[in-house]
């Protein structure tokens, strides 16, 4: 019995240690926030189990007592890999298996001393493996997103072709995110080109999202959608898409840049910077919101609003990183060299 607390103590530690750097790896490197709230909640979860399994134990045995440190003959084996991470998310995948390799043991070795106990660290593991997938799917949508600079916007009664077309072109050109904006298309036909432009997309290594219709995001697997002030607050649209899915949210003063952040929203749209056919309801926010937006977005954004040939130079002068373009790409013969224009000039200064 001593050496299986002992190995029931050892695993303990490993768990919560585990858990706590996959943690702070979707608090502090993906900013997500429903993540965070399920890994505290598992978190707490673990905690219950071991104190459960410390009850079945008995008062008078701690876990503890039967640490060993100091003759634990596994204290100076490593390897060189073991010293070396390639990144934040190479360390919460190796943060992921040490908390799930940890539960395996704690629910085999916890059958000797709490069956009940052994049950729930089997129940631990297994949510382990459910949200591991969607963790690191989110964390690449959104180092995907972190480094965007050219967003298309395809509405096809605006482009020289079909959209299907226009958005095959303008991601051969280097667009790095392709939004399908079909505010009449009905359900039924926009779930049809929704699947279609989302395999263009997942080819090109491009993020696709769609405008609004969360329902219809998840029905298609969009990489997320993006939501006008009019439509659901990021928290019910969240609850459709699930949490490993991008929510933009336009924005066009600082406050409500600032409430996109608070809500949860993914990054924003800052626009219109210029009068726009595409937003006729909306005010022009002009060049100094973008250089606000510059200064204290918390989250990536990209300025939008007739932006051009002609005025790209001074949304990117006024500080502007990525831009989000419709009309000026799709609505031209050539999309594919146009999008390519477009994101060398943003690309030259990111440089």
């Amino acid at each position: 019995m001593d050496s299986a607390l002992r190995i029931l103590d050892a695993n303990a530690n490993r768990a919560r240690e585990g858990l706590r750097v996959v943690e702070e790896y979707v608090r502090f490197s993906l900013d997500a926030t429903a993540f965070t709230e399920r890994l505290k909640q598992l978190r707490h979860e673990l905690v219950a189990t071991l104190q459960l399994l410390q009850q079945a134990a008995g008062d008078g045995v701690k876990l503890e007592n039967f640490r060993d440190t100091a003759g634990d003959v596994g204290t100076g084996i490593s390897t060189p890999a073991e010293m070396k991470r390639a990144d934040a998310t190479a360390t919460a995948r190796a943060g992921m298996k040490r908390l799930q390799e940890a539960l395996r043991v704690l629910e085999e070795y916890g059958k000797i001393v709490s069956p009940e106990a052994a049950a729930g660290f089997e129940r631990l593991r297994y949510a382990s493996y459910d949200i591991e997938p969607l963790i690191f799917a989110d964390g690449a949508r959104r180092s995907h997103l972190a480094e965007a600079r050219l967003y298309v916007l395809v509405t096809e009664a605006l482009a020289s072709t079909d959209a299907l077309t226009a958005a095959r072109e303008a991601v051969a050109g280097g667009a790095d995110m392709i939004q399908m904006r079909e505010k009449e298309l009905e359900d039924s036909a926009f779930y049809k080109q929704a699947l279609a432009m989302r395999e263009i997309c997942n080819s090109a290594g491009a993020l696709f999202m769609i405008n609004d219709r969360p329902h219809l995001a998840k029905l298609v697997n969009a990489d997320g959608i993006h939501t006008g002030q009019g439509d659901l607050p990021v928290n019910l649209s969240r609850r459709i898409i699930g949490p490993d899915r991008l929510i933009g949210r336009s924005t066009n003063a600082p406050e409500v840049l600032q409430a996109a952040f608070e809500e949860g929203a993914d990054y924003a749209g800052v626009g219109p910077v210029y009068a726009t056919k595409t937003k006729e309801h909306r005010a022009a926010v002009g060049l100094e919101y973008v250089s606000y937006a510059a200064r204290e977005a918390k989250i990536p954004y990209f300025c939008i609003g007739s932006i051009n040939r002609e005025t790209l130079g001074g949304v990117l002068d006024a500080g502007a990183k990525a831009v989000a373009v419709c009309t000026a790409i799709i609505g031209v013969k050539d999309i594919a060299a146009e999008a390519a224009w477009f994101k060398e000039r943003v690309m030259e200064r990111n440089q």
